[in-house]
């Protein structure tokens, strides 16, 4: 008995999907939603970008560097000396935008600078990031930081308003600690 041949079947070309208006929101739905969530997430609760606006941290930090900050930072541990740090300047600060400063006395410390030199407790303070020229010019007599609170000075000590301006700063008003430098890319890499 002969065999029968085989009939392929030829299909049909398909017409090509068209993109509807149902089909763009059904995308944004499912990409451009989930990302902004997850941006708001990660902004609110843990990164935030910062531009410095000012001098007061040269050369460790110079104007118009941007960096992220750490807002996870301080969730387990205190702050501690020489931590760079963005927070909310106190009232008598008279600024409303936020500060990036340096830590250098913590609470109960008593902290005072004589001849260009810190002094926390009556011993001077090495600080290898305070060249001879951006030493402070003017002295600042003891100050005893209260509890909860911490002593912060810009790296640029004479172009710096800062707790010898203003008084010590509430540990609740820091937002955290100044982490990754990303612009300029040839200054990029952690903020120290």
């Amino acid at each position: 008995m002969p065999k029968k041949p085989i009939k392929k079947s030829v299909s049909q070309p398909s017409k090509p999907e068209v993109y509807s208006f149902h089909r763009f929101l059904k995308d944004v739905y499912e990409v451009v939603v989930p990302a902004v969530i997850l941006f708001l997430i990660i902004h609110t609760f843990f990164l935030q970008a910062q531009v410095v606006p000012s001098p007061s941290m040269h050369p460790t930090i110079m104007v118009h560097d941007q960096f992220l900050l750490n807002k996870t930072a301080y969730w387990f541990r205190k702050p501690q000396r020489f931590d760079i740090v963005v927070f909310k300047p106190p009232a008598a600060a008279d600024f409303n935008g936020d500060f990036v400063k340096r830590i250098i006395g913590l609470s109960g410390e008593t902290i005072k600078v004589q001849g260009g030199v810190v002094y926390i407790n009556n011993e001077p303070l090495k600080e290898s990031f305070i060249t001879p020229d951006r030493a402070p010019i003017a002295d600042f007599n003891p100050f005893i930081i209260p509890d909860g609170e911490v002593f912060t000075m810009g790296d640029n000590r004479n172009n710096s308003k800062d707790s010898r301006y203003w008084g010590a700063l509430p540990i609740q008003n820091i937002k955290g600690k100044a982490w990754w430098r990303y612009w300029p890319l040839n200054r990029i890499g952690i903020v120290r």
